[in-house]
């Protein structure tokens, strides 16, 4: 990312971040690494993603709380035909 992309994200001027770089480094470090880190988004447009979160969700939830989303997953089913 741009310099004066991450100044439009802070609302501040592109000088701004090069005043910090000469006066406040630590502060011009920790921005500039927030937004240097590579992020890795999940691609939520992918159906095994979905399933494999949808199950470690599960997996988390007592043995009451399974029960009721089996039962609510398998209406919605119901409902669509399947």
């Amino acid at each position: 990312m741009k310099k004066y992309e991450i100044a439009e994200i802070l609302g501040v001027d592109a000088k701004t971040l090069n005043n910090w770089k000469e006066n406040r480094k630590e502060l011009y470090e920790i921005v500039m690494n927030h937004f240097e880190k590579e992020k890795d988004y999940p691609d939520l447009t992918n159906p095994n993603y979905l399933k494999s979160e949808m199950i470690k969700a599960i997996d988390k939830l007592p043995e009451h709380k399974t029960k009721k989303f089996y039962h609510l997953m398998m209406a919605e089913l119901a409902e669509m035909g399947h």
